[in-house]
């Protein structure tokens, strides 16, 4: 029996790029309790296209966000003091050793600034894209590598998308999610590392059954 293969056209690569646009907002920056919140009203993360109502990683930060709210409507200052505690220690003082900079996972010395990151930079660079400011977020930090691939499926190049995954962003991001998950203080971070692994290779194995059907992509 033939395999069923979805046309690339009937996926909504808009949404999943918003989508990727969120993760990646999320990543880059600490929020308050109030951010966390308003962001569940809006339908957060049950409105995300890849992933299935019943997906472990989308269950998992919808309670995390619902456990945050009675915390964060008792004490909001000592919630957000957590909060913002738990994303520098991932994400600025590299406490948990689990840097969002794919170069820390894949150099031999685990060191930024290394071959990874400037791989990435020529990617971006043959696409007509920069990162806006590499001193302050490098090439491949999670943000940086989400976005672009955001970028590419709004243009409708499913193939770099793909491409560019397989070669960079889940060659580490897998690790980066299982290693957070073990050791961030919170739930709600927890929760966003595992969700963020789960939506790219969700994305992934769409795009893997795109690109291998024998129609062209995009038909």
């Amino acid at each position: 029996m033939d395999a069923v293969v979805t046309p690339a056209a009937a996926v909504p690569w808009s949404q999943v790029a918003e989508d990727l646009g969120t993760l990646s907002w999320l990543h880059a920056s600490e929020h308050p309790s109030a951010v966390w919140m308003a962001l569940e009203q809006t339908g957060f993360p049950q409105g995300l296209v890849l992933l299935p109502p019943d997906d472990p990683a989308r269950i998992g930060m919808g309670e995390a966000l619902q456990a945050l709210r009675p915390r964060a409507e008792a004490d909001p200052q000592a919630t957000d003091d957590e909060l913002a505690a738990d994303y520098a220690a991932i994400y600025l003082t590299h406490a948990l050793r689990a840097s969002p900079c794919e170069s820390v996972w894949r150099d031999e010395d685990h060191l930024m600034w290394q071959g990874s990151t400037f791989e990435v930079r020529e990617d971006y660079r043959r696409h007509g894209l920069a990162v806006r400011d590499w001193r302050e977020m490098p090439d491949d930090h999670l943000c940086n590598e989400l976005a672009f691939v955001a970028a590419l499926l709004t243009r409708g190049d499913l193939v770099a998308a793909k491409d560019f995954m397989g070669r960079h962003l889940l060659v580490w991001l897998p690790s980066f999610a299982q290693r957070v998950n073990q050791r961030a203080n919170t739930r709600l971070y927890a929760g966003l590392a595992v969700l963020t692994a789960q939506a790219c290779l969700s994305l992934k194995d769409v795009l893997d059954r795109l690109t291998s059907a024998d129609t062209p992509v995009g038909s």
